[in-house]
């Protein structure tokens, strides 16, 4: 079964390194989404959603809010990377729910046995 995980990001640079650590694994599918374009994709109900912080300018706990509260994906994992590290902060997005919360830079291997994990 293909597994959708939906990069929400303004840049391609996450999607890509996304793509290059599954590359050999055909049952995951990345895609980039745009934020303007997030809530249509979101219809099409991923696997996992993640989210770089860092190029949202809604306000990311109000983007996590919307996908919870979105009858198709309030199970729908969500992992969130940011490269801020303000406690507040982390503990604000926890409460939506969110099942990982990565700070910036990325353990590339870490990451990728998680997502594994998790799906």
């Amino acid at each position: 079964m293909i597994k959708e995980i939906y990069v929400i990001d303004e840049d391609l640079e996450l999607t890509e390194t996304l793509k290059r650590m599954y590359n050999e694994e055909k049952e995951y599918n990345i895609t980039n989404v745009k934020e303007a374009n997030m809530k249509n994709k979101l219809k099409n109900i991923p696997s996992l959603v993640i989210i770089n912080e860092d190029t949202m300018k809604q306000d990311i706990v109000e983007i996590c809010r919307y996908i919870r509260n979105d009858d198709d994906n309030a199970i729908t994992p969500i992992i969130v990377i940011s490269s801020k590290t303000d406690l507040t902060h982390r503990i604000n997005i926890a409460k939506e729910s969110v099942e990982y919360y990565f700070k910036k830079p990325l353990d590339e291997q870490y990451m990728y046995y998680t997502i594994k994990n998790l799906l």
